[in-house]
């Protein structure tokens, strides 16, 4: 499922589900609810972490907020929702809610809350909506249907966590269900999910789950970091915010547009797949400044890890920033903005362009490249890159490469002759995108079994570039015999393959078929074309 099935994704407070509009529907397909004591513990203990930390800033900076993983629905009717993924937390949030009922009232904060039906999880005369709706009245845990079983423990396991003397309730609601809607933004700090919509003309929703549980459906890092972005600043009138948000739209869309160019892309990013591919830019910046947070994310596995740091980031105002900036978010979207501008810079230098280019594709980090970039003017640049290229091979001895040893800087080397070649030529430039997208191999310039060359034509080639060596190379003794055959209206096969035969037995060694001397690079195509041919002909 690509990212075009994925509609309106953005940040939603959970202040927003409590406006008597929003019914939740969690089909058959999907399992009931079975959320354990531990998984109920851990999210409140995270969310009263957060109101502690936040409480404790002397500066209470604004649009701080605790982050639910993502909720995944498709619209039914106008205020009913299909889950797709998420009905766990949602689940967990309603008793949770339905628990504070009383404290909401006092506290004269939204009592209207949200409803949850599981589609199949009903007895004869009341169903789970109703279940959940009369929840706190439970005293005992119900064990005759597996989901009101869970439920009812839920509700005790947040019951006895609430009556602890260390929690203040009206903090707790507050964190829960604070909102400061401004121009659409919500500036205060409180706990929000990641909402993702499911476009109703793509798959089925059972498809969609499917789907999604599968790991297809692209929840991108890239429109969330982009949502944080799009909050303008608490201080701005209307005039500054469009002023602002267009800015920032324009400046995106540049960017993306171009790193999308075939070319451009493949240049600065060798193999991996960006759905939007700005956030190649915003993982460089991401890890760059991971140890500032307090962040544990496993990058392999938390697909949504570079979204969480932007946030974490943006969020706490975490100092990152010199006094040129208002605030980590100005300072970020600068630091985004300079990534690119240095990839365009190197993109345009047919110098750094190769360089730069061939050690990318050598997998070189190219945060060490951006930070040699920063720390050195051009002329110094260019030296530290040819150093790096020339570290790269330094402890390879060119005896000891070949086809069937250390075939990898075999093929490393070889791409660099072709670069370096282009580079010199003044008027070309290195395809990297052929060399990413094509499937290249190593392959003998003078096969082990070569076939004889069929065509006059083929023939009347290799010995002009015989002919070419050996006047460059002055070795008059096999010249004039080369010459001899040139000037024949026909070749003859017999003096043709005399003369191979002399010259293979001069310049041939077995030992040497597999080393690099008698190696070429060539695209998967080429090499079907060329067949076993000869080096004229590679």
């Amino acid at each position: 499922m690509t990212a075009e099935t994925i509609i309106n994704p953005r940040l939603k407070s959970i202040a927003e589900f409590l406006d008597g509009n929003h019914h939740f529907i969690i089909p058959s397909y999907q399992r009931g609810y079975r959320w354990e004591e531990r998984q109920i513990i851990d999210l409140l203990n995270d969310i009263y972490e957060f109101q502690e930390d936040t409480k404790k800033k002397n500066d209470n900076k604004i649009g701080e907020f605790y982050c639910l993983q993502p909720i995944v629905v498709l619209k039914k009717d106008d205020n009913k929702w299909e889950v797709i993924d998420g009905q766990q937390r949602l689940t967990t949030i309603l008793i949770l809610l339905s628990s504070l009922k009383g404290a909401l009232r006092l506290l004269k904060l939204p009592t209207t809350l949200f409803s949850l039906e599981y589609e199949t999880r009903e007895k004869e005369e009341f169903s789970s909506k109703e279940f959940l709706e009369n929840i706190t009245s439970v005293t005992t845990i119900d064990k005759a249907n597996i989901d009101f079983y869970r439920m009812s423990e839920a509700f005790l396991i947040i019951k006895k966590w609430l009556e602890n003397d260390d929690i203040n309730l009206g903090d707790f609601c507050n964190t829960l269900l604070k909102n400061d809607f401004e121009d659409l933004f919500d500036h205060a700090n409180n706990v929000r999910f990641i909402w993702y919509e499911i476009d109703p003309r793509g798959d089925t929703p059972n498809v969609a789950f499917a789907k999604y549980n599968q790991g297809k459906i692209d929840l991108t890092n890239g429109e969330l970091i982009k949502a944080i972005f799009y909050l303008s600043e608490q201080s701005m009138n209307d005039r500054e915010k469009k002023k602002y948000q267009l800015k920032l739209g324009y400046e995106w869309d540049d960017m993306e547009n171009t790193l999308r160019k075939k070319d451009f892309w493949r240049f600065i990013n060798p193999n991996k797949f960006y759905t939007n591919h700005i956030e190649f830019i915003f993982e460089l910046i991401a890890d760059k400044y991971i140890d500032k947070t307090d962040l544990k994310l496993n990058k392999e596995i938390d697909t949504l890890w570079s979204f969480y740091v932007f946030n974490e980031l943006i969020a706490k105002n975490i100092a990152i920033y010199d006094d040129r900036y208002n605030s980590a978010k100005d300072f970020l979207w600068d630091e985004v903005k300079t990534y690119y501008r240095t990839f365009v810079e190197w993109y345009d230098d047919n110098i750094y362009f190769h360089l730069i280019g061939f050690l990318l594709h050598i997998d070189k980090n190219i945060e060490s490249v951006k930070n040699l970039t920063e720390s050195h003017t051009k002329l110094e640049l260019e030296k530290e890159l040819e150093i790096l290229i020339k570290n790269h091979f330094n402890e390879i001895d060119l005896e000891q490469i070949g086809y069937d040893y250390n075939p990898k800087k075999a093929k490393e080397l070889l791409l660099l002759f072709n670069v370096i070649s282009t580079m010199n030529s003044g008027y070309n430039r290195f395809a990297f995108y052929l060399f990413s997208e094509g499937q290249w191999s190593l392959e003998h310039i003078h096969a082990q079994q070569s076939e004889e060359l069929k065509s006059e034509k083929q023939k009347r080639q290799l010995l002009m570039e015989q002919k070419r060596y050996f006047l460059s190379h002055e070795k008059l003794q096999f010249l004039s015999k080369i010459e001899a055959i040139l000037q024949l209206t026909k070749i003859n096969q017999e003096q043709f393959d005399a003369i191979q035969t002399e010259l293979f037995s001069e310049y041939s060694d077995s030992s040497t078929i597999h080393s690099i001397k008698n190696l070429a690079l060539l695209t998967v195509p080429d090499n079907s074309c060329l067949n076993k041919e000869a080096i004229g002909f590679k």
